[in-house]
């Protein structure tokens, strides 16, 4: 009998660790911007899917505030004026992309003024 009340025992005990152990979640995550472009930003947009915000303007070397989104991921719809003439990335397929894990991201994002597109990058990434 005894050893019967020690397996249940143990095994509560092996349950409760397997369990109450903290996985690593993925999102929410803090998004900063660096413009590592030789070109001024202005309006400058991201979407992730899970959260939009403005950063406003970003001049050339410089980096952004962090802004709160649900989830991030190593792609994002980025979109800003560079001397008045809309760049953007491609467009996302957020449906097939893992979120990244919960942490502040920095994405650095390259210009390509002649073709009109935006180069992004997940450039760190640290846990809260």
């Amino acid at each position: 009998m005894k050893k019967m009340h020690l397996v249940i025992l143990m095994t509560g005990i092996l349950s409760l660790i397997s369990f109450g152990c903290k996985k690593v979640s993925n999102g929410p995550n803090d998004v900063r911007i660096q413009n590592i472009s030789d070109y001024n930003y202005t309006d400058l947009f991201v979407d992730t899917s899970h959260g939009q915000h403005n950063y406003g303007s970003l001049a050339s070397g410089a980096t952004s505030e962090y802004k709160w989104f649900k989830y991030a991921y190593n792609e994002a719809y980025v979109q800003c004026k560079i001397d008045g003439v809309l760049c953007k990335t491609d467009t996302v397929n957020f449906t097939a992309l893992v979120p990244l894990p919960a942490g502040y991201v920095t994405y650095t994002v390259d210009a390509d003024t002649a073709a009109r597109k935006l180069i992004l990058d997940v450039a760190e990434l640290n846990p809260y």
